[in-house]
C-alpha cells in the first residue's frame, strides 16, 4: 500500500487519540455553548472526519473503499473506546460514545457518496 495516500487520516487519527486520552481534568468544566451531550457531538465529528478522509486513500488504490474505510473507522472507534477504558483512570469508555462514533462513520460514508464522489472537489479529500 502507498503510506503516503493515508497522512490526512494518520494525522486525524493521532488528534482523536489526544481528544480521546487527555485527562479529564483537562477538559472544560462548562459545557461548551451548554449544548446537552456535546461530547456526543464531538465523537460524531471526529469519526465523521475521519473516514470521510479514510475513503479516498482507499478509492484511489481501487478497494472497496465504501466497505473498508468504514468498517476500519468502526473498530479503531471500538479499541479506542476499550483502550480508553483500560488506559486512561480520569476518562471512561461509554456505549454512547461509541453510538456517536459509529453515526458519524455512517454519516461520513453517505455524505461521501452524495456530495463528493464523482465531483471536482473530491480530490481535496
Amino acid at each position: 500500500m502507498k503510506i503516503v495516500y493515508f497522512w490526512k487520516p494518520l494525522l486525524w487519527l493521532a488528534i482523536i487519540c489526544y481528544a480521546l486520552f487527555i485527562p479529564a481534568g483537562n477538559l472544560p468544566i462548562k459545557p461548551f455553548l451548554n449544548i446537552p451531550h456535546f461530547d456526543r457531538l464531538v465523537h460524531f465529528g471526529l469519526f465523521f472526519v475521519f473516514c470521510l478522509l479514510l475513503i479516498s486513500p482507499f478509492k484511489k488504490l481501487k478497494y472497496k473503499h465504501y466497505i473498508v474505510a468504514p468498517v476500519i473507522s468502526i473498530a479503531l472507534g471500538a479499541l479506542l473506546e476499550i483502550s480508553q477504558h483500560i488506559i486512561s483512570y480520569s476518562r471512561s469508555s461509554d456505549i454512547y460514545d461509541f453510538t456517536a462514533n459509529t453515526a458519524g462513520v455512517i454519516g461520513s460514508v453517505i455524505f461521501y457518496f452524495l456530495f463528493i464522489s464523482g465531483r471536482k472537489w473530491e480530490q481535496l479529500f
